[in-house]
């Protein structure tokens, strides 16, 4: 296993609307579909940092996350799929794949590395999942579950009020479940005096995370509990509660990114992994690009890893996603799988509404109908420099995957193009 903690710049959610795509011979899906790219802001000015969350609550509250399906019946291949979207946006590299609970059942790569490189970007290289990390702490959590050493309600205060001397008493009622459907309070962008010591901690993550989480938790919440607010924080947090569980019952001093690695990837068998960005963690992986092209290794501070910074390649990915959709669940893993169906409820209580969908907030994942899937799972993510999305349909036991080497919002509706026409090719 080798990580890598980099800081980086970071990104508020976004919707986008995908259009028919005219390069591959049918008529295509459309999909209004929500694309979530992280929801992390920037620490460079409070302007932009209210301007991200002004941004990221219009996305909560108006977004239409339709991906309705034009019938058709398509020959293209994962292959012409990843080659012609690819062109199409002028992406640098596209990783695509379609997943059963057995694994992948394709997958196809197109484009380059980097830019101004001739390396081609392979179906094995290592992508930045950003937010899509959130699925990952969540499971994690449901190991911890499983065993006893949490429950879905157990308290901030009882968990970490022994370790954490300032906690402002509105969080100490604050659940675990809570935090993991962004309804707990957790304020959606730090202070800009928390985050700049994210940036700057030199200390090993765990120690960085504490810093970071006790300088949210001395503060009151943010919001009422029960209101929705989709908070990186909230994730960082939960990361550090599975660590203070973990401590409870082992004298060792074991940080998130261990925890992840021991208790979800490797019962998986996902082997090449990291935190951070990839080509700091093996010279030969793809390079992040902004919007504009520009080559970049930046990433989020390790204090909110919980949320926002791991990567692998999409096929690792896929194992991950497997087990979502009810895949043989591994002897590690056997308790965590029991937990799949609560992870996977969606908030019913207060389920914000626009239009004629309803977003609802699962663990880790947001949850929609949709006709070609019945009741899915999705999530994306981004760091600005890479972008990835994911949608699951457990019912039809099928997901699809997309992964760039490049952010910006072009991306995203790549990315969503590329999911709809993987969708298209099941119907």
């Amino acid at each position: 296993m080798s990580m890598n903690f980099a800081p980086s710049r970071s990104v508020a959610k976004r919707s986008t609307v995908v259009e028919p795509m005219r390069t591959i011979p049918c008529a295509r899906s459309r999909a209004d579909g929500f694309v979530e790219s992280g929801g992390m802001i920037s620490v460079f000015s409070l302007v932009t940092v209210k301007a991200y969350a002004a941004a990221m609550m219009l996305a909560i509250t108006t977004a239409t996350m339709k991906l309705m399906m034009l019938v058709c019946v398509s020959t293209a291949s994962l292959e012409d799929i990843a080659r012609d979207i690819r062109t199409k946006h002028s992406m640098k590299g596209l990783v695509i794949a379609m997943v059963t609970k057995d694994g992948v059942v394709e997958i196809a790569a197109d484009g380059v590395r980097a830019e101004g490189a001739i390396d081609a970007i392979m179906t094995t290289d290592r992508m930045h999942l950003g937010s899509c990390t959130k699925a990952f702490t969540a499971t994690l959590a449901a190991t911890f579950v499983a065993e006893g050493a949490l429950q879905w309600n157990s308290t901030v205060g009882d968990v970490l009020g022994a370790q954490s001397a300032t906690m402002h008493a509105d969080w100490k009622a604050v659940t675990l479940e809570e935090l993991l459907r962004h309804r707990g309070g957790a304020p959606g962008s730090p202070d800009a005096a928390a985050w700049g010591a994210a940036w700057k901690c030199e200390a090993t993550p765990k120690e960085c995370r504490i810093a970071f989480t006790d300088a949210i938790l001395a503060k009151p919440l943010a919001q009422p509990r029960g209101t929705q607010m989709y908070s990186n924080q909230g994730y960082a947090i939960v990361g550090r509660m599975c660590e203070a569980a973990h401590a409870a019952t082992s004298s060792a001093n074991a940080s998130y990114e261990t925890l992840l690695a021991e208790r979800v990837l490797a019962p998986l068998g996902i082997v090449h992994y990291g935190f951070g960005a990839p080509s700091l963690v093996d010279a030969a992986s793809p390079k992040g690009h902004s919007a504009s092209g520009a080559k970049s290794d930046v990433d989020n501070p390790q204090s909110i890893a919980p949320a926002a910074t791991l990567h692998m390649p999409v096929g690792e990915w896929a194992k991950f996603i497997a087990f979502q959709l009810g895949g043989t669940a591994p002897k590690d893993l056997e308790g965590a799988a029991k937990q799949l169906a609560y992870l996977h409820k969606p908030w019913e209580k207060l389920g914000e509404k626009s239009g004629e969908t309803t977003r609802r907030e699962a663990l880790g994942w947001f949850v929609l109908d949709r006709p070609w899937g019945g009741r899915v799972l999705t999530h994306s993510g981004s760091n600005t420099v890479w972008y990835c999305s994911a949608w699951i349909a457990p019912e039809k036991g099928f997901a699809v995957l997309a992964a760039t080497n490049q952010g910006g919002d072009a991306m995203a509706k790549a990315c969503d193009e590329a999911c709809s026409a993987m969708i298209q090719l099941r119907k």
